[in-house]
């Protein structure tokens, strides 16, 4: 079996394939205002249905000032904390 698809641990955290998504820059927030929507929900859940033992959302600011775009997802407020929990949870 091709060792891309055993388990890996690093540290305290099993993964059970060594297929990961890394973080993309999607620019996919229609109102500006950083919170991630269904658009999200689906596209990153539909990469970890598809067998990917690690799933990194995109590029997520901290602030406002420090979004790549202003379509960017965001993590400054409470309605965006809200809107990561239902896609990451």
């Amino acid at each position: 079996m091709p060792q891309l698809f055993t388990p890996l641990t690093l540290g305290p955290v099993t993964f059970a394939n060594r297929v990961f998504i890394a973080p993309m820059c999607q620019y996919s927030v229609e109102k500006r205002d950083g919170v991630p929507t269904d658009w999200h929900l689906v596209h990153l859940g539909s990469l970890a249905a598809g067998g990917a033992s690690l799933v990194m959302t995109e590029a997520t600011a901290v602030s406002p000032e420090g979004r790549i775009s202003p379509q960017d997802t965001g993590i400054w407020n409470a309605a965006q904390l809200r809107a990561w929990e239902r896609i990451v949870g």
